[in-house]
């Protein structure tokens, strides 16, 4: 039975195999935030979460009696919140490109959030056009994971963070990159290798590399 969560503690109310939830989850373990991660499935919200997030909508973040149900509100909040290490660039000029590729990613029309809901959520034509979709992105924008360490950073950022959930599932996804793009495989294991990923995986997301 789910109570309404401690004003003093920082409550992630998470889908446990979803690529918002698990961006949350990366950003709260790669920077030792003490929570409490609770998860849910989409059709089972129960009243007390309803209560804080009439959106019905995961991830949920609850922290310091405010709630939180927007993706880049939750990240920006929680980089600013907990400042060490940071993940969004102090110039102004630097950190509104960090949003534009945010939400280029994760919001916007054609998004790579919605491509990869199409291919395990839609119907065979559908998943096949997104997969194709998808895979001739990331090809596209293969000079952008080899020109610096992280996707136009010399450090990581949100947008690493957002990025990362996708390559760890590209087994899942179907695609197969191939040799050719050696830069974002390796690029892909720098994020894995960071402190704080596999500690962001749920049990169901660590089947799937």
């Amino acid at each position: 039975m789910l109570t309404k969560p401690n004003p003093a503690s920082t409550t992630l109310y998470s889908a446990s195999q979803e690529l918002e939830s698990h961006a949350v989850r990366f950003i709260m373990a790669h920077k030792s935030i003490e929570r409490q991660v609770i998860e849910l499935k989409f059709d089972e919200m129960p009243e007390e979460v309803l209560e804080l997030n009439p959106c019905e909508t995961l991830p949920t973040l609850f922290d310091r009696g405010m709630v939180l149900y927007d993706l880049s509100v939750i990240m920006e909040y929680l980089d600013e919140r907990f400042p060490f290490p940071p993940l969004l660039p102090v110039d102004p000029i630097e950190k509104a490109e960090k949003r534009l590729l945010i939400y280029r990613f994760t919001r916007a029309d054609g998004c790579w959030y919605e491509l990869v809901s199409k291919i395990l959520n839609g119907n065979k034509k559908e998943a096949d056009a997104a997969r194709k979709t998808l895979n001739g992105n990331l090809l596209e924008l293969l000079p952008l994971f080899s020109h610096k360490p992280y996707f136009k950073s010399e450090t990581m950022t949100l947008v690493d963070v957002c990025i990362a959930p996708i390559l760890w599932r590209l087994d899942l996804l179907g695609i197969s990159l191939g040799e050719k793009a050696k830069p974002i495989k390796e690029y892909a294991n720098r994020l894995f290798e960071k402190e704080g990923f596999h500690d962001s995986l749920t049990f169901a997301e660590k089947d799937f590399n």
